[in-house]
């Protein structure tokens, strides 16, 4: 595998290196195979410095990325770096009921409908993570 990690040890899908599907399935079993809870970020690229003849990381890139990972059975699948176009990829679902449990825009947090809590409050379902009140 080929995985890029940026500042935040977050993979960065760049194009032509790390995302072919049969990549993308390989990490994603892997990831499930340690814990189906492990939230996987898929970051899109931007061509700088040595590689700027890379083309970017598209908003479909990221998607169909993310699609790998849930169907491999990742429960928290996240698409970043690409505000506002990753279809609800950047917000927290309850995997039980999928209800929006976390909104976000960029590193904006617009609802947080976990804080004190480590429990769905429409369903129940336990989301792992650190939840503290504001």
């Amino acid at each position: 595998m080929r995985w890029a990690f940026g500042s935040r040890s977050l993979p960065l899908l760049v194009p032509g290196f790390n995302d072919s599907r049969e990549e993308l399935v390989e990490l994603t079993r892997f990831l499930v195979g340690v814990s189906p809870d492990i939230p996987w970020h898929v970051t899109a690229f931007h061509g700088d410095f040595r590689m700027e003849s890379t083309r970017a990381t598209t908003a479909h890139d990221l998607l169909a990325a993310a699609q790998v990972g849930q169907e491999a059975g990742l429960r928290f699948v996240y698409a970043g770096n690409l505000p506002g176009v990753a279809g609800g990829l950047e917000d927290t679902h309850c995997p039980g009921c999928r209800t929006v449990l976390v909104k976000r825009r960029g590193f904006r947090i617009d609802l947080n409908r976990m804080a004190g809590s480590e429990q769905c409050p429409e369903c129940g379902t336990r989301i792992p993570g650190v939840w503290k009140k504001p």
